[in-house]
């Protein structure tokens, strides 16, 4: 693996550069919406029965009050106590000293990714997102570039963009959702796996609470 000459680090954000539950856990925490949807609504997208879009469209409806989408500026009040993983500095800035390129594929929002991505010095960023009205409120419209189950398919347009090939790309992520970029990328780690699908197709497994620890295996 060390021979192969690597030139671009794609990561997962949520559990993997930040701690704790995805954007749209904290969101539906937030809002209280009703457990009960959000696990229908879930299992609808994981089955096949929904798109992502779609998916995304129905959790928006659950923080509906009052006949109104919430307020963007309370989507970032409800997003704004995120805690970086220990090591995502050092580890962003050593890959930056080694000449990688640096990437971030995330089903969660722009909103938060954008931030993270400004912090660590990340240059590319790829997570969906909502549209407001001229007002500054929520609308039924999305903007859904990420399916999680098809994060692979941004990896192909980055790879494009860059005119840089796949198997030069390293991918690191948590969960079953990051398999599709796992399966493209000339190297894939999973750190500290959420569930055992992703760690059985990792090439590497890091179980530990710095993401410093990648750099091990990184050229």
């Amino acid at each position: 693996m060390c021979s192969q000459n690597f030139k671009v680090v794609v990561f997962d954000m949520d559990g993997t550069l930040i701690k704790g539950a995805s954007c749209w856990e904290i969101l539906h925490k937030y809002f209280r919406s009703d457990p009960k949807l959000v696990k229908k609504n879930m299992e609808d997208y994981l089955m096949g029965r929904i798109s992502y879009c779609e998916w995304m469209r129905r959790d928006l409806l659950l923080w509906k009050q009052n006949n109104r989408y919430p307020h963007i500026s309370e989507v970032k009040k409800a997003l704004k106590n995120y805690e970086m993983v220990e090591g995502a500095y050092e580890s962003i800035k050593e890959l930056k000293r080694r000449g990688y390129i640096t990437a971030i594929v995330t089903g969660g929002l722009d909103i938060l990714a954008e931030e993270i991505a400004r912090k660590l010095g990340i240059e590319y960023i790829y997570a969906n997102g909502f549209k407001t009205d001229e007002n500054g409120y929520l609308t039924e419209h999305v903007k859904c570039i990420v399916d999680p189950c098809e994060k692979g398919r941004n990896l192909m347009d980055l790879s494009k963009k860059l005119k840089i090939p796949l198997s030069t790309f390293i991918a690191v992520g948590d969960t079953r959702f990051d398999l599709s970029m796992f399966k493209i990328v000339g190297l894939n780690i999973a750190f500290n796996p959420k569930d055992e699908i992703i760690e059985k197709h990792a090439n590497i497994v890091i179980k530990n609470n710095s993401l410093f620890k990648i750099l091990e295996y990184i050229p």
